[in-house]
């Protein structure tokens, strides 16, 4: 009889599963939470992996050259894939294809040219500097090429509503890289050149296979023309805060690298890996919140908006403040768990990112106000003044702190944005609502 419950219990949870997968495959926008908590899932592994098995100075060579695919990411996301998102939305079916045609082959020159620009940067780089690229020049403009077009056509999947299609070539993707790489740890054979090579084939076969699912129309030259004016017209001012973006986020940590060497980098990314599931959160939350503003705003006002503001923001607090104090007692051990040894004589960092992840938060909370009564050009003006503070300070603050200097400059940038995007708020409140 107990065996007989067991099976009945098993069978039970089997079917749920499968229940659960087919209300999944029915309600189709559900597979984009599915896929996000994959993709996000996924990089939290593989960082695990690279830094435990690759060490601290590989991985840290590994995140310098990452940062490097993140700047290309976020001028493609600013030029090609917002725009695409925004305009092809708005477009029926048949022109949604001619669409999106013409934005694929503006892609393909989009990447070729991040390729050459970056190969032309190495070169520069290769002969002024006394860091050489261990013969890792080609692999790194492939994993730049692979990386782009995979992240590419998955907005493209996204904007053509085939949500399942999308979890399919991600499957392909990000499992596929956490195979790999441990296929590489299981034969001894994790090196910063393998590790970029099993990357790259796996985002080329990703995108590669994508074609079953692409239906490409005729080009016209004309018509591309004018697809790139309106793109430009739309995205230059978010490709101009993109490259601010990407300069005010990550400049002390390349600064750290060329300061203290590749080891400081991968100490500074296992603690942003560390800190994954707020990186989960926050991209739920930019799903929900910006559109949650927005709502009240249309129905109840500005005053609203505000009490909202206050509520999100003390339910923040309060949850990262607790988290903080769960880590207290056990910040090494996780550390070490996670981690392994070499990283725990730099554990209490941590804490110092919890506090920086506090001051993200409300710097998002308050871009979310400043989105929904349309004042955006305050958050680019806000990227020129934090680019100009990391740029001056970083490398005082490195010298004389080390790794300190790194976490307590990139904590200064989060507040300089704050007491930016509060006092812009405070002018609204008081010109039209005197609160």
């Amino acid at each position: 009889m107990g065996l007989l419950r067991r099976l009945s219990g098993i069978w039970e949870s089997i079917n749920k599963l499968i229940n659960l997968i087919k209300n999944l495959i029915k309600n189709k926008k559900s597979l984009i939470f599915l896929d996000q908590i994959l993709v996000s899932g996924s990089n939290f592994i593989l960082g695990i992996l690279l830094a435990r098995y690759l060490g601290i100075d590989l991985f840290g060579k590994f995140s310098l050259i990452w940062i490097i695919v993140l700047f290309f990411s976020s001028i493609q996301l600013a030029f090609i894939i917002s725009p695409m998102l925004t305009h092809g939305a708005k477009k029926v079916p048949v022109i949604k294809d001619y669409y999106l045609s013409n934005i694929f082959y503006f892609q393909t020159f989009f990447v070729i040219l991040c390729v050459l620009v970056l190969s032309i940067f190495l070169t520069i780089y290769s002969k002024f500097s006394s860091t050489n690229l261990d013969g890792l020049f080609i692999f790194i403009l492939f994993l730049v090429y692979s990386f782009l077009n995979q992240d590419f056509i998955r907005r493209y999947l996204i904007i053509k509503e085939l949500y399942f299609k999308l979890l399919i070539i991600d499957i392909i993707s990000y499992l596929g890289q956490l195979i790999s790489i441990g296929y590489l740890i299981y034969e001894n054979q994790l090196t910063l050149k393998n590790t970029i090579i099993s990357i790259s084939i796996v985002f080329i076969s990703s995108f590669l296979l994508s074609f079953l699912f692409v239906r490409l129309k005729s080009n016209n030259k004309k018509y591309m023309t004018l697809i790139f004016l309106k793109n430009w017209k739309f995205s230059k001012w978010l490709v101009y805060s993109s490259i601010l973006q990407w300069g005010s986020g990550n400049f002390f940590v390349l600064t750290a690298g060329y300061l203290l060497g590749p080891w400081a980098v991968g100490v500074i990314r296992i603690m942003q890996n560390t800190m994954g599931i707020f990186h989960v959160i926050f991209i739920a939350l930019e799903n929900i919140l910006p559109i949650k503003f927005a709502e009240i705003y249309k129905k109840f006002g500005y005053l609203e908006v505000w009490n909202y503001f206050i509520k999100q923001l003390k339910f923040g607090i309060i949850l990262i403040s607790l988290i903080i104090l769960l880590l207290l007692f056990s910040y090494e051990k996780l550390i070490l768990l996670i981690y392994g040894n070499e990283y725990t004589s730099y554990s209490y960092l941590i804490f110092g990112f919890m506090i920086l992840y506090i001051f993200i938060y409300i710097a998002m909370l308050q871009r979310y106000i400043l989105r929904t009564i349309e004042n955006t050009k305050i958050i680019f003006t806000n990227y020129i003044y934090t680019s100009i503070f990391s740029l001056l300070s970083s490398i005082i603050l490195i010298k004389l702190l080390s790794l300190n200097g790194v976490v307590i400059g990139m904590i200064i940038t989060q507040i300089i944005s704050n007491f930016i995007f509060y006092f812009e708020i405070k002018k609204f409140n008081r010109k039209d609502y005197n609160v």
